[in-house]
């Protein structure tokens, strides 16, 4: 049976503590933790896009959330803030070939944004420009056309929240 002293044993936890300090910084390579996230959708209304702007605006902290969960640190007053700025939603129509049907597959969504990174003191320290493009399944004429738009649109948001922590290294 192995006897602990006190001394041994503090010098065991402090060994592991520092272990996995280290190993807590392997998964953060770039040492980015935020505080808080924040949805910026105004650039969408000047552009009078403000009904996929607030569908954008009520599912995107979600999903950043889901991306980012390993980088939070709600309570770290010295953590970044992340702000997903939305510059522009384009929901396409499909094209068309001559004839009056239009081919579903030629349509595509997209969404344009940035990934900014503020410091303690609110100042922009990195930006992540992002463009992202999505295939759409769209249904011209229904019946229900506004909720498959808004159904769109937030798979555009969900695209930019998975796409955003790759295009900033993480």
């Amino acid at each position: 049976m192995v006897q602990w002293t006190r001394r041994a044993a503090l010098a065991a936890l402090a060994t592991a503590t520092a272990a996995a300090v280290v190993t807590g910084a392997e998964a953060q390579p770039n040492g980015l933790r935020f505080r808080e996230i924040r949805v910026d959708v105004s650039p969408l209304r000047e552009k009078v896009q403000g009904e996929e702007g607030g569908w954008v605006a009520a599912v995107l902290p979600g999903y950043l959330r889901q991306s980012f969960a390993k980088y939070l640190a709600p309570g770290d007053r010295s953590a970044s803030v992340l702000v997903a700025r939305i510059d522009d939603v384009s929901l396409g129509a499909p094209e068309t070939n001559m004839s009056r049907f239009p081919l579903a597959d030629d349509a595509h969504d997209s969404i344009e944004g940035v990934g900014l990174v503020l410091d303690g003191r609110g100042r922009v320290a990195q930006s992540y420009p992002l463009f992202a493009a999505v295939g759409a399944d769209s249904h011209i004429n229904s019946p229900y056309q506004t909720d498959i738009r808004r159904r769109r649109a937030e798979m555009l948001a969900r695209s930019f929240a998975q796409w955003l922590p790759g295009k900033m290294g993480l």
